[in-house]
């Protein structure tokens, strides 16, 4: 077999790979259990992830010149994912790890990515996609300032880099993963103005959703303590309005909010920061699952556009499967379990496993699984992003940040009968840019859904073209690592 790839965590081994009977796209929660179960099952199994090292974002391990002194500082998710690594770790000697791969196109029954500085091609049997999401976008007056960062971005580095991004931070969103931050900020020295919670979360009224999930109970409890010792602000009811600053971010307008988000602009007034970290929660990397032909449905409870699966996590088109966050936003835990059903799925297919051993494994996932469900809906409830969240931008708001295109634009396409978002994009060039969308698209599809009078009920999600990531033209054009 030809191919590069990498056992262990990490190291690279210059050996070609023609095909592999799984392959899996990502090595977070989600693709890390699907790779454990598959081969334990005795599958072959490769992994291409765009990281260093295997973890994906919540398990994300350290660059190389970190040694961990107190790993007890580093919180219980560093604990957590260093058990699921180990796990890995048994079984890594059988899985071929392509590190550092972007894979932007999938063409049937073969992936194409980017391996260092040039094309690659790999086949497959059958294919897991476990491809995350990442942070919700949110445009309003000065979100493009240096200095307005996503809570993803600050948490890496913070977390991986030990750099802080500011020296007096704003904290803006909604949800529990704003405390985990504001944990590991205070944790590293920095110093925070205030986190504002755009919901009125009353904790212990969602008691009886999260309840029995103790060591979720336990570690809220603990974020909220140690930002209470810190003498934070925690402001319920309020957002950020609008950022300013000469060249990058110098102070934030902020506002108390009614029960839809929208501000009430008699409370409005000015923090003094160098930098904001936005955390309205996430949206699915759908793209090459999009690519593939999956059938998907928007389900705002999940954070976007996610695929149709049934019971074994298998997609639309037979031996996809697609699990973790990029199926819809519902944390580690899930991911995890929804790992282990596709990985045991992929081996009963392949005649790995009998119809009766792959059942009896999957039923127990599927009952670890049943027991979150009911989490999940809580945690939504608490961080569903309503509809003032989309009514910040002002007319001369950039929308799609690769293209510039500003919300007067839209709104002229829109008023021009642009009734989905790929006649959008034909009319504004929303979406054509280096990202393909990701950022601009979930603002569009809201702005289009919600917009009173609008024929673009069902505005539906951008076609995605290969390449769905950023690929240099040399890699395209130069001589392709072809494993065909």
């Amino acid at each position: 077999m030809r191919g590069k790839y990498s056992t262990g965590l990490g190291e690279r081994r210059g050996i070609e790979l023609m095909k592999t009977e799984l392959a899996i796209i990502g090595a977070g929660p989600a693709g890390i259990t699907a790779a454990i179960e598959a081969s334990r099952a005795g599958v072959a199994v490769t992994i291409l992830d765009e990281n260093p090292k295997p973890g994906g974002q919540i398990y994300r391990q350290f660059d190389e010149g970190f040694s961990i002194i107190d790993a007890d500082m580093l919180g219980r998710d560093y604990s957590r994912g260093q058990e699921l690594l180990r796990e890995f770790g048994k079984v890594a000697h059988k899985i071929q790890y392509i590190n550092h791969s972007t894979v932007w196109g999938i063409f049937d029954d073969r992936l194409a990515y980017q391996d260092g500085k040039k094309s690659a091609t790999l086949g497959f049997d059958r294919l897991i996609i476990a491809t995350g999401a990442y942070d919700r976008p949110v445009p309003f007056p000065g979100w493009t300032l240096p200095g307005v960062i996503t809570a993803g971005g600050v948490q890496r580095a913070v977390k991986i880099h030990r750099i802080l991004p500011g020296s007096k931070i704003l904290l803006a969103g909604t949800g529990p993963l704003q405390l985990v931050l504001a944990d590991q900020i205070i944790s590293a020295g920095g110093q925070i103005e205030a986190i504002l919670e755009a919901g009125n979360i009353n904790w212990f009224s969602f008691l009886p959703g999260i309840w029995r999930q103790w060591d979720t109970l336990v570690d809220g409890f603990r974020y909220l303590r140690h930002i209470w010792n810190a003498g934070i602000p925690l402001l319920r009811n309020h957002i950020i309005l609008e950022a300013r600053g000469d060249g990058q971010v110098e102070e934030a307008d902020i506002a108390e909010v009614d029960k839809n988000w929208r501000p009430k602009l008699h409370t409005r007034r000015t923090l003094k920061v160098d930098s904001v970290c936005l955390g309205y929660g996430l949206v699915p990397s759908s793209e090459l699952a999009l690519l593939a032909g999956c059938e998907h449905r928007y389900v705002r409870e999940l954070g976007g556009w996610v695929p149709l699966r049934g019971e074994a996590m298998e997609t639309s088109v037979p031996g996809i499967y697609a699990v973790g966050d990029g199926s819809g936003v519902a944390g580690s835990k899930v991911a995890i379990e929804e790992g282990r059903i596709a990985g045991t799925a992929v081996a009963r297919s392949l005649g790995r496993l009998s119809i009766t051993e792959a059942q009896d494994r999957i039923a127990i996932f599927q009952k670890h699984l049943s027991r979150l469900k009911h989490f999940c809906g809580t945690l939504y409830e608490i961080s569903r992003p309503r509809p003032g969240l989309y009514e910040l931008a002002r007319k001369d708001t950039i929308i799609c940040r690769c293209e510039e295109i500003t919300l007067e634009a839209i709104e002229t396409a829109m008023a021009a009968n642009a009734a989905s978002l790929n006649e959008l994009k034909r009319m504004t060039r929303s979406g054509m840019g280096r990202c393909q969308g990701r950022i601009c698209g979930p603002t569009l599809f809201e702005i289009m859904s919600r917009k009173e009078g609008s024929q673009a009920n069902e505005p539906g999600a951008f076609k995605p073209r290969p390449p769905v990531k950023p690929v240099s033209l040399d890699v395209l054009a130069g001589n392709p690592t072809s494993t065909s």
